[in-house]
């Protein structure tokens, strides 16, 4: 075994000074990896898209959600965290969730590995606080493909009459109060992405009054934001923690109060 998977590299080699050319160079890397499987997905991503949003972006709990909840999401920087917590506990959590609280099981969306690599972060990274690299799928400066980039990716023209997905019907008084308590910290009340959250954060919040914004953003485009997150950003998937008819309430909101610039101010729905 070990002389024919010599012989045949010693093959693929020649075949690279053979030819000299990228594709006998990108031929190559893929017989010497012999097959390996794609890469897995990196931890810190997979907290931010779907732990951040509960227990905030530093694991202290402190997160745009944590009003909404009955019971407060676990703080893995605390003292009784680092007493109470093994890597074994947290895996356990994160595979059946915790009764009584909003911590649901993950077993059914993610893997074994995920899971696994999801406690390894957790554990290291807050619980022991050891420091570790950023994420690249979080951070960086051309979030959402780059603030800068939005007109040069819109498309001519966007429908501004299209309805929300699902035949869901967007209630602007609720999607208010909501926006109010999750979202205005970091897009600000005017929409304007001047939150007070905004100054710690790289990249900024979207600025939904920008006219880019204005040209992009429909009620389905919004819908699916909000739902989905977006990666290179601290905008979590808020589809983990809030119901379709939330999203689609502050998606109404939105699109009515700034991207239409319709509905009343933000602060009037206090």
């Amino acid at each position: 075994m070990g002389s024919t998977r010599r012989a045949g590299k010693a093959t693929t080699v020649k075949a690279i000074r053979a030819t000299g050319g990228l594709a006998a160079w990108l031929f190559a890397a893929l017989m010497l990896a012999g097959g390996a499987a794609v890469a897995a997905p990196d931890a810190a991503a997979l907290f931010h898209n779907y732990c951040s949003v509960c227990h905030g972006d530093k694991g202290d709990g402190r997160s745009r959600a944590a009003g909404s909840f009955a019971t407060m999401p676990r703080d893995f920087t605390s003292a009784d965290s680092k007493r109470e917590l093994s890597r074994e506990r947290i895996l356990l959590a994160i595979t059946h969730g915790r009764p009584g609280t909003a911590m649901v099981g993950w077993k059914t969306q993610l893997s074994e590995g995920d899971i696994a690599r999801l406690a390894d972060y957790i554990y290291a990274r807050f619980v022991l606080g050891q420091a570790g690299p950023e994420s690249a799928a979080i951070s960086g400066t051309r979030a959402h493909g780059g603030r800068e980039a939005d007109a040069a990716s819109t498309p001519v023209q966007v429908d501004m009459t299209a309805g929300l997905p699902n035949g869901l019907k967007g209630d602007p008084k609720r999607g208010g109060a909501f926006y109010l308590a999750n979202c205005a910290t970091c897009h600000g009340a005017r929409g304007d992405g001047a939150g007070p959250r905004a100054y710690f954060i790289n990249p900024k919040p979207r600025n939904f009054v920008d006219p880019a914004s204005r040209a992009r953003y429909n009620r389905v485009a919004l819908y699916a934001a909000v739902s989905e997150g977006s990666l290179r950003s601290e905008m979590p998937a808020w589809k983990q923690v809030a119901t379709p008819q939330q999203i689609a309430d502050v998606s109404e909101y939105v699109f009515q109060t700034f991207i239409q610039g319709k509905a009343p101010d933000a602060t009037a729905q206090r």
